[in-house]
Order: structure tokens, then C-alpha cells, then sequence
């Protein structure tokens, strides 16, 4: 694994949190939601929460992953809200969720908001998570067709820890192979960066991941910068 995290070139403070081990088969990126008190004490409260979790618990199997995962957001939700109520000044904090846990041959992937995570194999990348906004909620009729007039902005998020005490969370559960690369994000990278680009840049780097972090981080940075970036790559290793 290999990650990094980025203020980028407009914002005045990094609101995004990360953490990556490859020991221990765990990576999370969570992105505080902008225009929101509290940004990084949440995306922080996120990641500290489910690395705790984790480190704490006894071994896992495949069956208890999901019960165990389900189990440490929702905790870690409760965390952010009630932080955020009884501390001044981060009331109604908020961040998403980009959660990977590796269990034998299986990557494990928890998901709120719009942090991706991507898989990369034989040149060809495919968006494994859906960004919980209005607009895609909207097109996949999952909001009435006038939401987008009552909340016009098409990105503005409909799941995401802290926003609500019913936390809601998909877990995709992949079996991994041999020359199989996942990219995880934060918006940072996504909205200055299209996936074609992303697609060209990794091919390039394909060889030298440790190199391909900051590389994204760079191109978004070229592109404007309009927030903060954070990349994590996960390879499994050919034999």
C-alpha cells in the first residue's frame, strides 16, 4: 500500500484523514464535508474510531467481517455526533467514508459520500463505489425529480457519518487476484481529474506505485487544486 494527503492549492487547512498499513490489511480515507464546522475533526474522528476497532478485536473471519464493520461505524457515527454537540463550534460536523479491509483473499470495501475507490486491471478501470449525492440519488429515482430544485446542488451528499443517527453504509465484498490494483480517494482527486486521466496515469506508473500517490496528487494540484486530495493504492502482488 501506498497513500499520501494533500491540502491542494485553494483551501486552508487539510479536512481529509488517512491511514494505511499494509501489515495489517487496512486502509481508511475519510474527507470532512466542506462548508461544515468541524471538517477535520470528523474525518479524524473516523479514522482513529475504526483503526481502534480494529487493532482492539480478536482475529476475524470472513463471516464476522461485515457484523464487525457495520458494528464500528455505527459507533464512530454516534462518536461524531455526539461530539459535535457538545463541543462549540462543531455542531453538525461531518465526513465520508472510504474503508478497505483485506481478509485472505477478499478486500472488504465500506462506503459513505463520495470517496471512491476504483479497481484498476489489465488497463482497464472501473468505479467500484457509488457517490451517495443528490444527483445520483435523483437519476436512479431514489429521490423525487424535484429534490435538485429544493437542494440545488447536484453533489451535495445524502449519506455520510454525522449527518443522521441512522447510519446506512454499503460493504462490498470483492475476491481479489493476482495484478488487481484498488485506488481509493477522496473528491479531491475526482473532481480536478477524469477518470480517463486517471486511467492513462496509472498505466504509466503501473510499475512504480510507490511513485503514483503524489503523481495524482500532482495532476489534481495542475488542474487547480480546489480541495484537499488524498490517494491510497493497494496492490495485490503477482506471484
Amino acid at each position: 500500500m501506498y497513500g499520501a494527503t494533500d491540502m491542494g492549492r485553494v483551501r486552508k487547512n487539510n479536512q481529509d484523514s488517512l491511514f494505511f498499513n499494509a501489515e495489517l490489511g487496512l486502509l481508511i480515507v475519510a474527507d470532512g464535508i466542506g462548508g461544515r464546522k468541524g471538517g477535520e475533526v470528523a474525518s479524524a474522528t473516523a479514522v482513529n474510531g475504526i483503526k481502534e476497532a480494529y487493532l482492539t478485536c480478536d482475529s476475524l473471519r470472513h463471516e464476522e467481517v461485515k457484523p464487525f464493520l457495520n458494528q464500528s461505524i455505527d459507533r464512530v457515527n454516534r462518536d461524531i455526533i455526539s461530539k459535535g454537540q457538545a463541543t462549540q463550534g462543531l455542531e453538525g460536523m461531518a465526513t465520508t467514508l472510504n474503508c478497505i479491509l483485506f481478509v485472505g483473499e477478499k478486500a472488504f470495501i465500506c462506503h459513505m459520500g463520495d470517496s471512491r475507490t476504483y479497481l484498476y486491471f489489465r488497463a482497464n478501470l472501473w468505479q467500484l463505489t457509488l457517490d451517495h449525492n443528490v444527483e445520483n440519488y435523483v437519476e436512479r429515482g431514489w429521490l423525487p425529480d424535484g429534490s435538485l430544485a429544493v437542494n440545488p446542488k447536484p453533489g451535495a451528499l445524502v449519506r455520510a457519518l454525522g449527518l443522521s443517527a441512522q447510519c446506512e453504509v454499503d460493504i462490498y465484498e470483492l475476491k481479489m487476484q493476482p495484478g488487481e490494483i484498488l485506488l481509493t480517494c477522496s473528491d479531491g482527486l475526482t473532481g480536478m481529474v477524469n477518470d480517463r486521466r486517471i486511467l492513462r496515469i496509472i498505466k504509466e506508473y503501473e510499475n512504480r506505485l510507490h511513485e503514483l500517490p503524489q503523481r495524482l496528487i500532482q495532476e489534481a494540484n495542475d488542474a487547480g487544486g480546489q480541495d484537499n486530495i488524498t490517494v491510497v493504492v493497494s496492490a495485490v502482488m503477482r506471484g
